[in-house]
């Protein structure tokens, strides 16, 4: 099918499950066709699968996120009533308009059971044939014709409906094959009859270690979470006030409070990021100037917020720190027509021909400008899936802001400086200011450069080498992990563990989790079976399977969550040794900092026992939150051998004793009762004392030509080991270890495990294959989007120079400033102990359009003074000019930036700390570097050389 990128495969006794992933290149409006397609295909696929099989049933509503959980218990009563009191919640959330759905997760059928004693049966000489055959020939209801009465013809049914369970009880049920000749007997005389919810229990929830039923809200398209979440509130507020005491909503999970703090923090980070670039201004131009310049921000940040929406792009954290990147960019733009006016008025220009000059000078090389800038986050639109939705936010907006900044710079600026900045006085223009001196100390290193320029040239390819040489030992982190406060844990025990057993083990571990120990836990939802709802895209659903338990655990924020996780892993260790637990916390991206080893091949025990060897090479590794293996190891399986001419004497088949063994241990609906809207199937099962123990199966009871026999009269029993569960990608077979470091990238812990990874595969065969998945796959993935678009990136920023400049040499000196970004990310990262994340190499690309403008502004001032100037002091003298915009523009970035760095949280910090250091660094080194490579490109032309030595005009900063 066109778009299904993978088929991932899970065989369980009796059950396959498929997963199909989507190719991140399929848009989103072609997932229906997609999707439309495969129920075609499964529909076609069904009519060819064994008698009996029920599906295949295709759930496309798996990437479907609550924005809100509620677990609703009840003190004292039944969960039934319970689930009663949850419809009603449900139903009054159905009527905000901004709710798309509402479902309901813990619900457990009740049952009437009725249980056959096979003493009691033999005692009285009776089989289960009459039973049934009451049972099917009262509770009906049947056509009985119909009558014809003045005119009007009447229906007639006739019923024998059981409503109550005295009705069931009561039952009349004649044994005619008693000795005595038979007689009627009460169906609650011949077996045990009992109401309950069914048994083993059905994926059940617990909140706070009572049973639950968990409502997940879904929201509608395009609507604004942080509105949705009072009218949530105060729905839920309104149902508890309703409800008679005892029943309790306990909120498990809520976006909108998420959201909104995310949101928020990501503001507050812009507001300060504001207030710190007008300060760096106002120390370099004065106020009136800098408040002239700052008008740009406000409007560039309006321009794109009017086209965002149009565009697609909400406003939350990408796009908000899209906007705090932008800022030190688009401040250039109103820097440089600003600063131009204030020459030419200090020229003696008047005020208002000033502006207009400065405006005409400027519009072809800010345009320039601005697209070599747009131009190095070209790459973030190929991006695909979860990154390619992050990339396409950040891309766009800074797109937008530098389009708002150039309109700004041209037609708003220039008018505002005319009104406000005074022209400079004379005593102002002899005294010397401290940027004067710095000025002038720089004009002195400069002149030392353009004697010596091939040694400073390689002095800074030596620092850029030795930065870029630390980056082996940074961190690599695709996506960090969230800051929430909330930890997941994972319950697994051992493959064909009973539900009931993984129920107690799972709420063993919530009321240790609830007690004294853990003052920060404020709440545990349990889900045992399965996951529940998905209430974040990026959660790694849990196994659905009765041997499998989820928690989530709140704590009270994300500080304390810290200690209840060290001190949670340190008692499963000690009062779970018979369960696997991952404890952890939700990763932001999707992807944890997971190493996965696919191992792949055509025999199944041969692939077992290779994820066996890999597991115990990662056990050697200290550390580890997590190494697992998904295929569950072996379990118990019984086997029935029957003699099939032994059964025949009997009248009986393989197939008789199954259904009869399966209605006898697990139950077999054979009748309905009928109460109001509801039907409760009526099950019959054997007693308990019969069927808890592997013994009882030998003296099961099987009917046969009306008499009981025992199981073992005609079969033998057998148990041997078999593979719990078997997985397949893309119809290859493939077992996956996963293992979760904790102070460790996956790329350490591959270099530490690859040696046994290599004596593994080499055993294996040509036959085999060792894959490695996880954060490294996914991270290669995208740095190979990412480098896929580079060459488009590079096309459009040499042409855009190319127009510029009309000069190779001058072209090929601006790309040659863009590696020295990449000197200080190394040294800052390893200093401040940040990892290189995803937005890491986003914020190397803004740094590469930052440099690429401040080199562009160097340039284009040496060209102009060499008019006039011999070569060596056009760069001296271009170079002091040009020192000012240089540095604002990166001072802006860098000290902008701070605030994000210091508390813009898990998302956020890493990337500003980067572009701080590899900025910081990177600036100071292209203050000499573009002076050293301008000199040895130009050394032929020591003159002056007239007018427009380039042909090209004025650059921009």
């Amino acid at each position: 099918i066109p778009g299904v990128d993978e088929v991932r495969t899970q065989l369980t006794s009796g059950v396959a499950l498929l997963q199909v992933d989507i190719a991140d290149a399929v848009p989103e409006a072609e997932l229906k066709r997609v999707f439309d397609e495969i129920r075609d295909d499964m529909a076609g696929v069904a009519s060819a699968l064994p008698e009996g099989t029920l599906g295949p049933v295709v759930d496309t509503n798996f990437g479907d996120v609550a924005v809100a959980t509620v677990a609703i218990t009840g003190d004292d009563f039944s969960l039934s009533a319970v689930e009663d009191a949850a419809i009603e919640l449900r139903d009054r959330l159905y009527a905000l308009d901004d709710v798309a759905a509402v479902e309901l997760y813990g619900q457990q059928q009740q049952v009437v059971t009725l249980e056959v004693d096979r003493a009691r049966l033999a005692a009285v000489g009776a089989t289960l044939d009459p039973v049934l055959a009451a049972l099917r020939g009262q509770n009906v209801r049947l056509p009985a014709g119909s009558v014809l009465t003045e005119g009007t013809r009447v229906p007639l049914e006739t019923t024998g409906d059981f409503n109550s369970m005295a009705d069931i009880e009561n039952l009349l049920v004649e044994l005619t094959q008693l000795a005595d000749g038979g007689g009627l007997i009460r169906l609650g005389d011949l077996v045990d009859v009992s109401l309950g919810p069914q048994d083993p229990a059905s994926r059940p929830i617990f909140q706070d270690g009572r049973e639950a039923i968990l409502i997940a809200v879904e929201m509608a398209e395009g609507v604004d979470i942080t509105a949705l979440g009072p009218d949530l509130r105060k729905v839920i507020d309104g149902f508890v006030a309703d409800q008679p005491i005892g029943i309790n909503a306990t909120i498990s999970t809520f976006q909108p409070d998420v959201v909104e703090a995310s949101v928020n923090s990501a503001l507050v980070n812009m507001a300060q990021t504001i207030v710190v670039v007008f300060l760096v201004m106002f120390a370099f131009l004065g106020l009136r100037t800098a408040v002239v310049v700052a008008v740009i921000v406000p409007l560039a940040i309006s321009f794109s917020f009017s086209f965002l929406p149009a565009l697609g792009v909400e406003l939350q954290q990408v796009s908000i720190a899209a906007i705090i990147i932008s800022l030190g960019i688009l401040v250039d733009n109103g820097v440089v027509v600003v600063e131009d006016m204030q020459r030419r008025i200090s020229e003696g220009t008047n005020r208002i021909e000033a502006a207009l000059a400065a405006g005409q000078q400027y519009a072809l090389p800010l345009g320039i400008a601005s697209t070599v800038t747009i131009a190095a986050f070209l790459p973030l639109f190929l991006l695909e899936g979860t990154e390619g939705q992050y990339g396409y936010s950040l891309g766009t907006v800074v797109m937008l802001t530098l389009i708002g900044s150039y309109l700004s710079a041209l037609y708003i600026l220039p008018r505002l400086a005319a009104w406000m900045i005074p022209e400079p006085k004379a005593e102002s223009k002899t005294r010397r200011g401290p940027f004067d001196i710095l000025s002038a100390g720089y004009a002195g290193l400069v002149r030392g450069v353009v004697r010596l320029p091939l040694l400073t040239v390689l002095v800074v390819i030596g620092i850029v080498v030795a930065g870029a040489s630390q980056m082996g030992q940074v961190r690599q982190q695709l996506f960090p992990l969230s800051d929430r406060a909330q930890i997941l844990a994972y319950i697994d025990l051992p493959r064909g563990s009973d539900i009931s057993a993984t129920r107690d083990t799972a709420l063993g571990f919530s009321d240790w989790l609830e007690s004294d120990a853990n003052p920060e836990v404020t709440g545990v939802t349990t889900f045992v079976g399965a996951g529940g709802p998905r209430f974040v895209l990026s959660l790694d659903p849990a196994d659905v399977d009765p041997a499998s338990a989820f928690m989530l655990i709140n704590t009270t924020d994300f500080e304390t969550s810290g200690a209840v996780l060290d001190r949670a892993r340190v008692h499963v260790a000690d009062a779970l040794p018979e369960a696997s637990v991952r404890l952890k916390r939700l990763a932001m991206g999707g992807r944890e900092a997971n190493l996965d080893v696919e191992i792949s091949g055509p025999d199944a025990d041969r692939l077992l026992a290779a994820a066996l060897e890999v597991r115990a090479a990662l056990a050697e590794v200290p550390g580890l939150i997590q190494n697992r293996e998904d295929w569950g190891g072996r379990q118990l399986t019984g086997t029935i051998e029957i003699a099939q001419d032994r059964i025949r004497e009997y009248g009986l088949t393989s197939e008789n004793v199954a259904q009869s063994l399966d209605s006898f241990f697990d139950g077999r609906q054979f009748s309905t009762l009928r109460q109001g809207d509801d039907l409760i199937p009526i099950v019959l099962r054997g007693a308990a004392n019969d069927r808890m123990n592997f013994e009882a199966i030998a003296n099961a009871a099987v009917e046969a030509n009306e008499q009981i026999l025992a199981l073992d009269q005609f079969a033998e029993i057998t148990a041997r080991p078999e593979i719990a569960t078997l997985r397949r990608v893309d119809q290859r077979r493939t077992i996956i270890v996963s293992a979760i470091p904790s102070t460790m990238s996956a790329y350490d812990l591959l270099d530490i495990v690859q040696p046994d990874l290599d004596r593994i595969a080499a055993a294996l065969g040509p036959a085999y294959r060792i894959k490695i998945g996880g954060e490294i796959e996914a991270a290669a993935d995208v740095q190979g989007l990412l480098g896929g678009g580079l060459p488009v990136a590079g096309l459009v920023m040499v042409l855009a120079l190319m127009i510029q400049f009309n000069s190779f040499r001058r072209v090929g000196i601006t790309l040659a400033a863009i590696p020295l970004v990449i000197a200080g990310v190394g040294p800052t990262l390893l200093a401040t102990g940040q990892p290189l994340s995803f937005f890491g190499i986003l914020g190397l690309l803004a740094l590469t359009g930052i440099i690429a403008n401040n080199v562009i502004v160097l340039i284009d001032q040496i060209d102009l003074e060499r008019r006039d100037k011999a070569l060596n002091d056009a760069i001296v003298a271009a170079a002091q000019k040009r020192l000012r915009p240089i540095l604002l523009t990166s001072l802006t970035t860098v000290i902008g930036l701070a605030p994000m760095a210091i508390a813009g949280g898990v998302l956020w910090e890493p990337m500003a700390t980067l572009m701080m250091g590899g900025l910081g660094l990177a600036a100071l080194l292209a203050l000499f570097w573009v002076p050293a490579l301008y000199r040895l490109a130009f050394a032929g032309q020591q003159h002056a050389t007239g007018p427009d030595p380039a042909n090209h005009q004025r650059a921009p900063a």
